[in-house]
């Protein structure tokens, strides 16, 4: 689901993921006829990881 909600995804002025519009993505959720109180639970966790791979991937380079 994320992987086509690209607008959902929000880019810090450098260019690093800086987080998810999670209301966006629970709106696009029910529209996709997806699970939105699993979801819910969820969306911070891959939130979390892309952060944090985000900005672990501008350390290296």
């Amino acid at each position: 689901m994320l992987t086509g909600a690209i607008g959902a995804i929000s880019i810090g002025p450098r260019g690093g993921i800086t987080g998810l519009d999670l209301p966006a993505l629970l709106i696009q959720a029910e529209a996709l006829g997806y699970d939105q109180s699993q979801l819910a639970r969820l969306l911070p966790f891959a939130e979390r990881g892309m952060v944090t791979g985000a900005a672990k991937t501008q350390t290296e380079t």
